[in-house]
C-alpha cells in the first residue's frame, strides 16, 4: 500500500506539494507550471466522466472563481472538443478570473465555448461541480445556497471536482442551514494530488460519492511528504502470532464491567466479542440477575457480582479492563467506577463509564487508558457543544487525548483514531453501524486484542493494536451489511464475522 493510498493532507499540504513540484529541476523540482497542472486536472476529471457516463450527449458544468473553476473550464473545453453538448453556468464573471483560471477560460471561449448566466436551468444530467475547491472554509455565503441546492435537487448525477462545493478540505465540515447540512452531494469526487481529510472523516465522507484520486503525474518523492493523518484500514499482518506456548493466561485475563439492571446485554455482547477477539479469560462483573442469560449465551466466560469481595483482586489481576457497557448512571455505577479507577491494568472507558470519567472524583490510574466516545459523548468530555466537535473532529480527538491522557477513538462518520503519536481516519464503516450495542461489541474487540499484549509485556505495541481494533469492528459491519442489509445489522452480526477477518479471509476495497 503506497503513501498516496494511506496518506491524508490538508489543503496546505497539497498546496506544498504543488508547489514544490513546480520549482525548477535545478531546484530540486519537476519544472512544472501552474497551468500545466490544472489541465492535467481537467483531463483527468473528463476522462472520469467519460468512463463514468459514456453515453450522455452533455454536460452541464457550474464554475465559481478561482483555480477549481479553471479545472471546471478545461473540463468544458474537453468536452466541446469531444463533441458534447456543453452548457457552462458562471456564478462569478468570468471576465474577472485571474491567472491560471483565466488561461483556462479564455481556452474555453477561444474553443467555442459560452457561458450562462448562474440562474439558468440546468439543462443536462451530468453536471460538474467546479464551484469551490480546498480553499473554502465555513460558512457557505448565502450567494451560493441557491446554486447548492440546485445541483443537489437535480434529477443528474455530479462529478466534484477535487472536493465537493461546501466540504471543508481540512475538517469534512459543512455548513448548517435550516437544521440540515448544506454542501454538493457529488456521485463522483476526482481528487487531485493527495487525499483530503475532509473526503473521509464528518459531514464530508457523506458527500463525496465514490472517489477517483489523480495524482496528475506529480513523482512519489513530493506526494510522500508528511501528512496529517493516515487512513486505516484492517490488516491482519500487523497483530502478532499465536505462539506455539500460548496458553489461556499468556492470551489475556480481560474482565468487562458493566450490565446494571436491564441493561446485562451490554456487557454480555462485549465479553462475547473479547473472546471471539483472542483473549483467554473473560470475567464478567455484572447484577446477579444476569447471571442466567451469560450462562446461557457464553458459557465460556466467568461471572462475578459487583458486591464481591474479590472483585478489588480481580481488577488488580486482569490484564485488561473495560468498563462503561450498561455500567448505568446510578450509585451501582459510580462505586464500581471508583473501585476500578484506584487500579493500573490497562482500561477502555466506554458508554456510562464516560459519564463517571467526566463526573467522578476518582480518575483513572491506568497504565494505558483508552476511551471511545461518540461526537455526544466526546462533547461533555471537553465541556463543550456537538456542533464544535463534529466541526473539527481531529482536533476534538486531540484535545481529548490532552485532556485525559489517553488513546482515543471518536466515533463517527470516518472515526478518528488517536492512537500514541499516530492520527489514524477509519475506512470502514457506514449507516449500519448506527445501531445499539455496536459500541458495546467495539470495546469487547479491543479488550480482544489488547490483552493479550499487556499479558506478555509488549506495552508498546498497545497502540497499533487499537487503531486495528477499530478497524477490525467496523469492517466486520461492513462484512454483515453487505451480506444482508444495512438496515437489517444488529450488534452480534458484527461478532459473527470477526473470525473470518482475523484469518484474514476477506481482502476489502473500500470507496476511498
Amino acid at each position: 500500500m503506497s503513501n498516496q493510498d494511506t496518506q491524508l493532507h490538508t489543503a496546505a499540504q497539497i498546496r506544498a506539494i504543488e508547489a514544490q513540484a513546480m520549482q525548477s529541476v535545478a531546484a530540486g523540482g519537476m519544472g512544472l507550471d501552474g497551468y500545466t497542472l490544472m489541465q492535467r486536472a481537467g483531463q483527468r476529471a473528463f476522462e472520469v466522466l467519460l468512463q463514468r457516463w459514456p453515453d450522455t450527449p452533455g454536460v452541464t458544468v457550474i464554475c465559481g472563481k478561482g483555480n477549481n473553476a479553471g479545472d471546471g473550464y478545461v473540463v468544458a473545453r474537453l468536452a466541446l472538443q469531444f463533441g458534447l453538448s456543453v452548457q457552462v453556468l458562471a456564478v462569478a464573471d468570468p471576465t474577472q478570473l485571474a491567472g491560471d483560471a483565466a488561461l483556462a477560460y479564455q481556452a474555453f471561449v477561444e474553443s467555442g465555448g459560452q457561458t450562462d448566466a448562474s440562474d439558468k436551468p440546468i439543462r443536462h444530467t451530468v453536471i460538474v461541480d467546479g464551484l469551490l475547491g480546498t480553499g473554502f472554509k465555513l460558512p457557505l455565503r448565502v450567494h451560493y445556497h441557491a446554486m447548492v441546492e440546485r445541483m443537489n435537487q437535480s434529477t443528474g448525477a455530479v462529478l466534484a471536482l477535487d472536493i465537493p462545493s461546501g466540504v471543508e478540505a481540512d475538517t469534512g465540515a459543512a455548513t448548517v442551514v435550516d437544521g440540515k447540512l448544506l454542501a454538493v452531494r457529488a456521485d463522483v469526487t476526482v481528487s487531485f494530488v493527495g487525499r483530503k481529510i475532509g473526503l473521509h472523516t464528518g459531514a464530508g465522507a457523506g458527500f463525496v460519492g465514490e472517489q477517483h484520486l489523480v495524482d496528475l503525474g506529480i513523482s512519489d518523492e513530493f506526494l510522500a511528504a508528511p501528512a496529517s493523518a493516515t487512513l486505516l484500514r484492517w490488516q491482519p499482518q500487523q497483530l502478532p502470532e499465536l505462539p506455539i506456548d500460548s496458553f489461556k493466561h499468556r492470551r489475556g485475563r480481560v474482565l468487562i464491567i458493566g450490565g446494571d439492571h436491564g441493561m446485562g446485554g451490554a456487557a454480555i455482547m462485549a465479553a462475547e466479542a473479547a473472546m471471539r477477539s483472542g483473549a483467554g479469560l473473560v470475567t464478567v462483573v455484572t447484577q446477579p440477575d444476569h447471571q442466567p442469560a451469560l450462562l446461557a449465551r457464553l458459557p465460556e466466560a466467568m461471572f462475578m457480582s459487583a458486591d464481591s469481595v474479590a472483585l478489588g483482586e480481580a481488577i488488580s489481576a486482569a490484564d485488561f479492563v473495560v468498563i462503561g457497557p450498561g455500567l448505568g448512571r446510578g450509585e451501582w455505577g459510580n462505586n464500581l467506577f471508583a473501585q476500578t479507577a484506584t487500579r493500573t491494568a490497562p482500561m477502555l472507558v466506554d458508554a456510562d463509564g464516560l459519564y463517571w470519567l467526566k463526573n467522578s472524583d476518582h480518575q483513572p490510574a491506568a497504565r494505558s487508558l483508552f476511551i471511545t466516545p461518540h461526537a455526544g459523548e466526546a462533547a461533555s468530555l471537553l465541556s463543550t457543544s456537538t456542533a464544535l466537535i463534529e466541526a473539527d473532529r481531529i482536533q476534538a480527538a486531540k484535545s481529548l487525548v490532552t485532556t485525559y491522557k489517553c488513546h482515543a477513538l471518536l466515533k463517527g462518520p470516518g472515526s478518528v483514531v488517536i492512537a500514541g503519536t499516530n492520527v489514524h481516519i477509519c475506512a470502514h464503516g457506514g449507516p449500519a453501524m448506527a445501531t445499539a450495542g455496536m459500541g458495546d461489541v467495539l470495546s469487547g474487540i479491543c479488550a480482544g486484542l489488547l490483552a493479550p499484549l499487556s499479558a506478555t509485556g509488549r506495552l508498546e505495541q498497545v497502540a497499533g493494536a487499537f487503531a486495528q481494533a477499530v478497524a477490525l469492528h467496523s469492517a466486520s459491519a461492513d462484512l454483515a451489511a453487505e451480506e444482508g442489509s444495512p438496515r437489517s445489522v444488529i450488534a452480534t452480526d458484527v461478532i459473527e464475522h470477526i473470525p473470518r477477518l482475523l484469518a484474514g479471509e476477506e481482502t476489502f476495497v473500500t470507496n476511498c
